[in-house]
């Protein structure tokens, strides 16, 4: 058999390996995940907002992806463990944008939750 032929062969059986920078804190994996939950309301009445969007920013405020909020003016993502970030709710009808930095999320908890309160024009 010809060296290359047997090299392609092989090839789905290697191992992959992702790229880290730096080490990873105890019991950490490359590319962990979490889902973040949250409500969106007014300030004022607490009633929920709806039809907006959520979105989640780095720390070098770069957008990453934007969530929809449903009609209970509920909100889930799933983001990166321990990382810092922003989430924002910008030009929603009647409101005055919202840019929430968040540290890190604590660790531990499966399921944290971040509720956004909207402040009326």
């Amino acid at each position: 058999m010809r060296p290359w032929l047997l090299f392609t062969l092989l090839l789905p059986a290697l191992p992959l390996t992702a790229q880290q920078n730096g080490p990873l804190p105890a019991g950490k994996t490359a590319g962990q995940r979490i889902q973040l939950i949250g409500s969106v309301t007014d300030q004022l009445t607490g009633k929920p907002v709806y039809d907006c969007l959520v979105g989640y920013y780095n720390a070098d405020g770069k957008r990453l992806m934007v969530t929809p909020v449903n009609s209970d003016g509920q909100y889930a993502l799933f983001i990166p463990d321990r990382l810092p970030f922003e989430l924002r709710v910008e030009q929603e009808n009647g409101y005055l944008d919202l840019h929430r930095q968040v540290m890190a999320l604590p660790e531990g908890d499966p399921q944290p939750r971040i509720d956004l309160h909207l402040q009326p024009r």
